[in-house]
């Protein structure tokens, strides 16, 4: 909620899915402190965004505005942390209503929400330290026509620029929330084949995003990407990547099909300034023991058999850059026994603290080691990553780690 920049995104959309509520001048809509249940939009009115700044209640802080076509309360839909802020109505109130419970529903059924919240919620962390800092000058001019010490104003202004920070973190904390809900972290089975998956971001939230789907019987198709860049920018590059895959990933009959559609939507609806990322997608054609996949620029997936680690070199041009670009689908077998393994980037470039990279061969011997032991594909994806992080020691990840498996017993 920006008092000299608000987010441009239109939410009007979901008033159908809201229920009309009203509120008279003076009534307070939102207590600080208080569980939030509900987001509201403003049809006709205004209100009043103001808080205390301590929890004994003695000095308020007042924010500003918000008027017709504004919202407030989104973070509630998300997570049942206390709200940071008091609104009160400043004149009559005619509100829509959206329960945490409705918005639940919805998100099920419209990637798109996700996304737009995700647009919603980076505008509010880019926003809020220039928000705080202009609530500050004002509150500095008073500080300086009442002949406050300079001490009462430097303890102020550190108290407000604490709670900034806590407002980013908890708007991040909320950001992350939304990632892993649309990531398919907790699923075990995709036919009769084992699945597994580790995500791993390097900040609160991270660049990559991974897809499994049933198309057929006996068809599954796999898909991973990798935005360039990291945190809150490459998290909403992923949102994107998300929704848009969705509405093509059922439609085109080959893994060069789909990067062919999702590099075009790219170019034309988004540009080429800092929408780059790489991708890799698998079908596995289970009737034909067969698998076909199509890379855009990411590292290579491996098919681990009972007698060797075949990588998946074969790639073209990452996504974003280029319009009309044509991608190359290529086949291998795939049968009782095989397993793949598609993997992001960062596993591979990252370094210990001696500056050597993991590499190709670090993870070979790992694949080797779950292989000797006999484990399953979940233990083995728990092995790979146990083996990132004793390699990388005490040096921070340098990019986020994701790692996806399919397969059966090798």
């Amino acid at each position: 909620m920006g008092i000299e920049e608000k987010p441009t995104a239109d939410l009007s959309f979901l008033k159908k899915e809201m229920k009309k509520v009203q509120f008279p001048e003076g009534s307070l809509i939102i207590q600080q402190f208080s569980l939030g249940e509900s987001f509201y939009f403003i049809e006709s009115g205004r209100v009043e965004v103001w808080k205390y700044l301590d929890e004994s209640k003695q000095e308020i802080l007042v924010i500003g505005d918000l008027s017709s076509g504004d919202y407030f309360g989104e973070i509630a839909l998300i997570d049942s942390a206390p709200r940071t802020v008091n609104i009160s109505a400043k004149e009559n109130l005619v509100l829509y209503e959206l329960t945490r419970e409705d918005f639940h529903r919805l998100l099920q059924t419209s990637p798109e929400l996700t996304l737009t919240l995700l647009k919603l919620l980076t505008a509010r962390i880019r926003n809020a330290e220039q928000r705080e800092n202009q609530v500050l000058i004002q509150k500095n001019k008073e500080l300086r026509r009442q002949n406050e010490t300079l001490e009462e104003m430097v303890k102020e202004r550190t108290a407000k620029l604490t709670q900034t920070l806590k407002i980013i973190q908890e708007d991040l904390e909320t950001a992350k929330t939304i990632q892993r809900n649309i990531l398919p972290l907790g699923l075990r089975y995709v036919a009769h084949l084992d699945f597994g998956s580790s995500f791993e971001p390097m900040a609160e939230v991270g660049g990559d995003i991974f897809d499994v789907i049933r198309l057929e019987k006996s068809k599954i198709r796999l898909f991973l990407a990798d935005a360039i860049g990291h945190g809150v920018q490459a998290a909403l590059i992923t949102m994107a990547i998300k929704a848009e895959y969705d509405h093509i990933k059922r439609n085109a009959p080959n893994p060069a099909d789909v990067l062919y559609a999702l590099n075009q939507i790219f170019i034309e609806s988004y540009g080429k300034k800092s929408n780059q990322f790489t991708a890799v997608i698998v079908d596995l054609n289970l009737e034909e023991n067969s698998l076909t996949y199509s890379s855009a620029g990411h590292n290579e997936p491996y098919i681990v058999t009972k007698d060797q680690f075949i990588p998946l070199t074969e790639s073209g041009v990452m996504l974003g850059l280029e319009k009309d670009v044509e991608y190359t689908n290529h086949s291998m077998s795939f049968g009782l026994g095989d397993r793949l393994f598609m993997i992001s980037d960062g596993y591979l470039e990252q370094e210990n603290s001696e500056g050597i990279l993991l590499g190709e061969s670090k993870l070979l011997s790992s694949f080797e080691s779950a292989k000797s032991l006999d484990l399953n594909l979940t233990d083995t994806i728990n092995l790979l990553m146990d083996d990132f992080h004793s390699f990388r020691g005490t040096t921070s990840m340098m990019d986020d780690v994701t790692i996806l498996g399919i397969g059966t017993k090798c």
